[in-house]
């Protein structure tokens, strides 16, 4: 809940540490859905996956797939959404949103980082971890949708937080480093 966010930060700096808030996505797919798998088109999708699965659909790679065009950038946009940091109020310790109806991962780490501020600051903040399915995705040649939403976020969050909270994202040891594109034997391009 927000209130033991709240109460662990506080508790924390009571203690004089220093506070790492990293929003932590997990994906409610339960056993037995009927979601088709992006990565191979089958009916079903693995049960409570690794975040690192969500991607474009079909995947990259796979036929059909949207990645390199357009349409890759409209699902990335759909995933991340359009809520911004004016679309929250902030009572106190309290966050709630004023925004739409709009469920997506902007509006989740945006709440978090006006937790964070509410409950007296945090020193680093991580606009999230081990997005690979979608650090992969492009929308052209060699442009990223998702790390151009992840800039955005970071800023976003930057504004929230001010300029002595380290921001960052918590890349997967398979990302980190290149995207290995597929394109043509040995083709890499360093898209973080």
């Amino acid at each position: 809940s927000d209130a033991s966010v709240v109460q662990a930060i506080a508790a924390l700096h009571a203690r004089g540490l220093r506070v790492l808030f990293c929003p932590f996505l997990f994906m409610d797919v339960a056993q037995g859905n009927t979601l088709t798998d992006p990565y191979t088109g089958a009916s079903g999708q693995p049960a409570y996956p690794w975040r690192g699965r969500i991607t474009c659909s079909p995947a990259p790679g796979v036929s059909g797939s949207p990645d390199k065009t357009s349409a890759a950038a409209t699902q990335t946009a759909a995933f991340f959404g359009s809520a911004s940091a004016s679309d929250f109020a902030v009572s106190g310790t309290n966050v709630s949103w004023t925004g739409g109806s709009e469920w997506s991962y902007r509006r989740m780490v945006l709440h978090y980082a006006h937790l964070c501020a509410a409950a007296g600051g945090v020193d680093a903040f991580l606009i999230g971890s081990e997005l690979r399915g979608l650090t992969c995705v492009r929308d052209g040649a060699a442009s990223y949708p998702a790390i151009a939403a992840l800039k955005t976020l970071a800023a976003d969050v930057r504004a929230i937080l001010g300029a002595g909270v380290k921001i960052g994202y918590a890349a997967d040891w398979s990302e980190y480093n290149n995207h290995q594109t597929g394109d043509a034997p040995g083709a890499l391009l360093f898209n973080l």
